[in-house]
């Protein structure tokens, strides 16, 4: 199994998509439509959080795996609170937030490039039913406290915590526990490049939702990204 494989799947809307889906279904589609700008601008801090993750896990070396995920965690969820909230200073339509993710996902692609990511190839193992249930677990507390959050905060921060990469921390969380730097680093690589669906689910979400409803909308959206995804798959040894 390639990881980086694991990585341009992990741009699969499932996080963002239940995120999405529950503030659309608390506090109304039209709130949640109003900080979708946002939502696209924070996708800049989801790559902060791999990158600064990355980077922390890849030159901190305590000698203690729990440390390196905790300072490397530690470091992500600052980063990309710290963006958030410049995020959330600024005055967004969707053509400038658009602007905003392309300008960080470039930047962040060519550094990355530079750094010359290993890419392993990690030998099959079926994933036990803890392994998924803890994943899981992670995943799903991350979510529902973001989504908590986001339904107080307003529309703005509803679009930015929206975007975070709940179900992918949960994936680097165990694999930096498990394999510690040998393969979380190539998902990260991975996902540098899907996280454009995650844009085209925005997108899709902004204009359909509103003519469709919540949850004929979801179908149609998901149906585009998972579609964009399936090219993005199929042209990988072109782009990545």
């Amino acid at each position: 199994v390639n990881p980086v494989l694991g990585g341009i799947l992990s741009g699969l809307p499932l996080g963002a998509g239940l995120s999405v889906y529950f503030i659309s279904y608390q506090e109304g589609i039209p709130f949640l439509v109003k900080g979708i700008p946002w939502g696209i601008s924070a996708l800049s801090s989801s790559i902060l959080f791999c990158f600064f993750y990355l980077m922390t896990g890849r030159y901190f070396k305590p000698g203690n795996n729990i440390i390196s995920i905790a300072i490397s965690s530690l470091m992500g969820f600052i980063s990309f609170y710290i963006s958030g909230y410049l995020i959330y200073k600024l005055d967004l339509n969707l053509l400038s937030a658009v602007m905003i993710f392309f300008i960080i996902f470039f930047i962040n692609i060519l550094i990355l490039k530079k750094i010359k990511v290993n890419q392993i190839i990690k030998k099959n193992k079926k994933n036990s039913i803890t392994k998924l249930l803890i994943r899981g677990l992670i995943a799903g507390i991350t979510i529902s406290i973001l989504t908590e959050i986001a339904s107080i905060a307003g529309s703005r921060w509803a679009g930015i915590l929206s975007s975070f990469p709940s179900t992918l921390f949960a994936l680097l969380v165990v694999l930096h526990f498990e394999e510690q730097k040998n393969l979380y680093p190539s998902v990260i690589y991975g996902f540098s490049f899907s996280v454009s669906t995650l844009l085209i689910f925005y997108i899709a979400s902004w204009y359909l939702l509103p003519k469709l409803g919540l949850n004929l909308g979801f179908v149609a959206i998901y149906f585009i990204s998972i579609s964009y995804l399936f090219l993005l798959n199929k042209s990988k040894n072109i782009f990545i």
